[in-house]
């Protein structure tokens, strides 16, 4: 076995039908200049090794490579620039080379368009989104300082988007940006009710920038950054069967309609569910859903069972934040 095989048996990204389409002919026929094997790439006329993407097409690969290959050193760092190229399959050659910082998350779109995301050098919560056109000239940058959590490309390469991690000391963090690529311009930048997507879909016209949220389904923003699946996207964390998102939407829910007795009721049948899905079997968790069902029965006007799990939840973890809710219940039951 190769050491380009050995490492490539550590990755195993999922597969698309234009990737298997190339990775059966790795230095084969006319290509003998570029071979895929896994989730590396290798180009043997730049002495390249790396990560890739291709275009849906097929057409386009796109490889990059986050690490100083004169100092042999790799990922976080205080210098080395990294290095990408845009390889035409179709005509086996190099469309462009060019280098950055801490190259990362790159796609490739039919067009040749393609973009990544540049880490930078150095400990500062920051990155940098840059969209380029086949010839390697830069469409779009947009500098963040927060580090940035994903991105993707449309099929086309008109549109793009990216979203931040955290940080709380500027308001970059946990943002979802759009960018029209056709005018080279951000169409929006927003605080999205959807949290960190998963993946991302685009309308044709950029009409639709759509979230896709693997265990949720997928919820749709316009062309201004307004959300449009609210009652959807709400739907869909209530009846998750994953209990961490599931009681965070009924706080959610109990928050947003802090005296509605049927939403109270809706709050508590999710909470029970989430309990019965795990949550009980881990104290934290177990503490945060006895004190959403506390404030679920308070809120229906069953006042002895409220402070039942309050005490409960107490016991569990003292700094929960009912006492006052306990012992003022306790003081109106005598």
């Amino acid at each position: 076995m190769s050491l380009l095989q050995k490492l490539s048996s550590l990755f195993r990204p999922q597969r698309t039908s234009a990737v298997e389409q190339v990775e059966k002919r790795p230095f084969s026929g006319r290509h003998r200049d570029i071979a895929f094997v896994g989730g590396m790439v290798e180009v043997r006329s730049v002495d390249f090794f790396g990560l890739y993407a291709i275009s849906p097409s097929g057409r386009w690969a796109l490889g990059w490579r986050d690490a100083d290959t004169s100092a042999e050193r790799g990922g976080h760092r205080s210098k080395g620039d990294g290095f990408y190229f845009l390889y035409d399959i179709e005509s086996d050659q190099i469309a462009t080379t060019g280098k950055l910082e801490r190259p990362n998350q790159g796609a490739v779109a039919d067009n040749g368009t393609f973009i990544l995301q540049d880490w930078h050098f150095g400990d500062g919560l920051q990155g940098t989104f840059i969209a380029f056109a086949a010839d390697g000239s830069i469409l779009h940058k947009r500098q963040f300082q927060a580090n940035l959590y994903n991105g993707a490309l449309s099929t086309d390469g008109n549109w793009a988007v990216c979203q931040t991690a955290n940080n709380p000391d500027h308001s970059d963090s946990n943002r979802l940006t759009a960018f029209d690529l056709r005018q080279s311009s951000e169409v929006f930048s927003i605080s999205p009710q959807t949290g960190w997507a998963d993946g991302y879909d685009f309308s044709t016209d950029g009409s639709r920038f759509i979230v896709v949220h693997n265990d949720l389904g997928k919820f749709a923003y316009d062309g201004s950054g307004n959300f449009l699946d609210g009652e959807a996207y709400e739907n869909a964390c209530l009846s998750s069967k994953r209990f961490d998102v599931s009681l965070f939407a009924a706080e959610a829910l109990l928050k947003k309609y802090p005296a509605d007795a049927d939403q109270a009721r809706r709050a508590l049948s999710t909470i029970l569910h989430a309990k019965q899905a795990g949550a009980d079997n881990e104290p934290g968790w177990k503490a945060m859903a006895l004190k959403l069902q506390g404030l679920a029965l308070e809120t229906i006007g069953q006042l002895d069972g409220a402070l039942a799990v309050y005490d409960e939840a107490l016991s569990l973890n003292p700094k929960i934040g009912v006492k006052r809710r306990a012992d003022s219940l306790r003081k109106r039951l005598g």
